[in-house]
């Protein structure tokens, strides 16, 4: 979930960016949404479907979104998913 805070910019209000929270656990990122407790780690989860179509005179989009956290990703959401027959596509890099 993506939490919204109202803050008062230029003698206005306006929504912003407070923090994410985990949509199966509850679990809070520390104020962006990069999930990882330590310095220089970096660990980005969510599941998404975008959907858009454009028409003449113009368009229609719409998104569903579950921010999840690395450790409710890994330990249920891949485990159901491989229950449903799919395998996740793992890539790895070292610099």
């Amino acid at each position: 979930m993506k939490h919204m805070k109202t803050v008062l910019i230029l003698e206005h209000e306006e929504q912003v960016f407070d923090k994410l929270s985990c949509d199966i656990c509850g679990a809070e990122s520390n104020g962006d949404e990069n999930w990882a407790n330590k310095d220089f780690e970096h660990a980005i989860s969510t599941v998404q479907l975008e959907e858009r179509v454009s028409y003449p005179d113009g368009g229609h989009a719409k998104d569903i979104t579950f921010n999840i956290c690395p450790s409710c990703f890994k330990s249920k959401l891949v485990p159901w998913l491989q229950t449903q027959g799919a395998q996740p596509t793992i890539s790895e890099a070292d610099w």
